[in-house]
């Protein structure tokens, strides 16, 4: 039987092939949107060369014209046309790509096990991942991370393992994507492992950090740039949107427009926005509080603050009314720490800090 470790190792190639390249393309295939960052190394840091945003607006009316959901798989030939296109207009240097799968693409799932030795690691999860992924093992990728160690009450000393798995066909459909683009796919990785990588990886504390995008939201709890724990939920923008669309009998673009000129902080004839998004949110804020309550009952370690970070943590007065819900102070997300840019992108960084992340995060993977 194919062993589904060796597998992941191999379809994940070794970076250090590739390392006669002098920059890299990191790109991040979103629900409604392709993002992509060209970084390359300058000095002892790496820098911002030239990046590139393609959004799609079809999935305002047709949520089913997205890219990809938790329910649609993506479409190989018209995402690689998307991504072809982009790299048609930035005209980066760089062919050599690392890119990333949306984590509810993933299975993903928290494993306590004796300390071992790596090579008695990669053993002992091979053999308990059919336990942990509903689907056979046979069809799925999988690989783990080691987050944490701990001491038991008996002061046996155990550590925590984050498994994932990722079905083969998905993988395929990725590679497909980016062979399609003319791209030369150095890695793969999940976008919360990248997303962490970009904005927490110099955090020693727990931070709840909740990427709100179009038709999902992702919470993960992150420490030192490691993922502690990792939570998703079925709500984004998009609801938000439809729900003023319905209510003022008006279309979903204009809908979009209204949502991101005044947020939560309308007044007037605008402060029913307010009244109409505040439920979605609170559904997310509900699965953020028992995400939060999770991690803190299985690490014994309290988290104190929280990061936005999506489109969606655009949304005028989000943060404030996150932070005030669940008693969170609120940092704001910062990719560009340690990654030089030009200068002509200064009005535009704070945009750019939660637009990027996730790009920056998975070239950065490259370097580092």
């Amino acid at each position: 039987m194919l062993n589904p470790l060796k597998f992941f190792k191999d379809f994940f190639q070794d970076i250090g092939n590739f390392m006669s390249a002098r920059s890299v393309l990191g790109v991040d295939i979103g629900t409604t949107s392709l993002k992509v960052a060209e970084l390359t190394r300058k000095g002892e840091g790496l820098s911002l060369l030239n990046y590139g945003i393609l959004e799609t607006q079809n999935y305002l009316n047709h949520p089913n014209q997205a890219i990809q959901t938790s329910s649609l798989k993506i479409s190989e030939k018209e995402s690689a046309a998307m991504l072809k296109e982009l790299i048609r207009e930035m005209r980066p240097k760089a062919r050599l790509a690392v890119g990333t799968i949306p984590s509810f693409a993933a299975f993903q799932t928290l494993i306590d096990m004796p300390l071992l030795s790596p090579q008695e690691t990669a053993k002992a999860v091979e053999f308990q991942a059919p336990q942990y992924i509903p689907i056979p093992i046979a069809d799925v990728a999988v690989d783990w991370l080691k987050v944490d160690e701990f001491q038991t009450e008996n002061r046996e000393t155990y550590q925590r393992i984050f498994l994932i798995g990722i079905p083969k066909d998905i993988l395929e459909r990725y590679k497909a994507v980016f062979r399609g683009a003319g791209l030369k796919l150095a890695a793969l990785e999940l976008d919360g492992i990248a997303l962490a990588r970009s904005l927490l990886v110099h955090e020693d504390e727990p931070t709840l950090l909740i990427d709100l995008g179009a038709l999902t939201s992702n919470i993960f709890v992150v420490r030192s740039g490691r993922i502690l724990y990792a939570s998703q939920t079925d709500y984004g923008g998009i609801y938000l949107t439809q729900a003023i669309a319905r209510s003022l009998g008006i279309t979903s673009a204009r809908a979009e427009e209204l949502k991101r000129r005044r947020g939560l902080i309308g007044g007037g004839a605008e402060a029913e926005l307010s009244t109409l998004t505040l439920p979605f949110l609170d559904v997310i804020i509900q699965e953020v509080n028992h995400t939060k309550s999770v991690m803190e009952s299985r690490y014994g370690r309290k988290v104190k603050r929280m990061m936005l970070t999506g489109a969606g943590a655009e949304l005028l007065g989000v943060e404030k009314y996150f932070g005030s819900q669940l008693n969170l102070s609120v940092a704001k997300p910062n990719p560009f720490l340690g990654v030089g840019y030009p200068l002509a992108l200064e009005p535009m960084l704070i945009q750019l800090s939660r637009e990027l992340p996730v790009a920056l995060g998975a070239a950065e993977k490259y370097f580092n």
